[in-house]
């Protein structure tokens, strides 16, 4: 299982102990990704997850419109159709609560434990400038450098809308370009100098290294942390 899909909850066969086996299949999986330090994109999802089942206990009478109606009346006053949930019953909605309560404390911790790693990686990156740069930094390149690998990874990113959901308060935009191999030769400064040659729509880019001594999956974790680093460095 790969992904719950964010109607979990009222989605599919309404039965409680089925709904269970779906969060704990679920939790396996992510707890796997997290085992592999791949944090991206379950930990922003069980934070949701945790938040929607937070807002499902505050306020249950919401969750009716989520389900199948069926027309009972036609109010003649008001000119319209009344309808009356088809499922809605105490027994219905004591399995919900059973089922919440059971899911809300379990992503909560997998989250929390989700975040630590995240601390815990990010406290080992370092995010270094390269060259001198531009006053507005909001548009330019990432080099992805993990220490075991020959290849220095080179993506372009753009700062777009400011974002309350968005580590560092803005989404960060990142695109492949190419992988560049790093030797004595071929500093970051002269990798940096090549990419203005080269794509002249950026003559002053500001540029980036994340340097990683541990090889973390790169599209999971460590430009989700770039996005979050580049952000706050440009706020700076």
């Amino acid at each position: 299982m790969k992904r719950l899909e964010s109607d979990w909850l009222t989605q599919g066969w309404l039965d409680a102990e089925y709904k269970k086996y779906v969060v704990m299949a679920y939790l396996h999986a992510v707890q796997q990704n997290f085992s592999d330090k791949k944090l991206y994109p379950d930990l922003p999802e069980l934070r949701q997850h945790y938040e929607k089942g937070l807002q499902f206990r505050q306020g249950k009478g919401t969750l009716k419109a989520a389900f199948p109606k069926k027309p009972v009346r036609f109010d003649i006053k008001s000119q319209t159709l009344r309808y009356k949930s088809e499922v809605m019953d105490n027994d219905f909605l004591a399995d919900l609560d059973d089922v919440v309560d059971f899911a809300i404390p379990r992503f909560q911790k997998l989250f929390q434990e989700g975040q630590q790693l995240w601390n815990e990686i990010l406290s080992g990156l370092s995010l270094i400038p390269i060259g001198l740069m531009p006053l507005r930094p909001e548009e330019g390149y990432l080099l992805i450098h993990r220490t075991r690998q020959a290849e220095t990874q080179i993506y372009s990113y753009c700062l777009t809308l400011y974002s309350d959901g968005e580590p560092g308060g803005r989404y960060v935009h990142i695109r492949y370009v190419e992988s560049m191999p790093k030797s004595v030769h071929r500093t970051f400064e002269n990798m940096k100098l090549d990419l203005v040659r080269r794509y002249r729509h950026l003559p002053n880019p500001a540029t980036y290294m994340l340097e990683s001594n541990w090889n973390y999956p790169v599209q999971e974790t460590l430009l989700p942390i770039a996005r979050q680093l580049i952000a706050q460095a440009a706020q700076a």
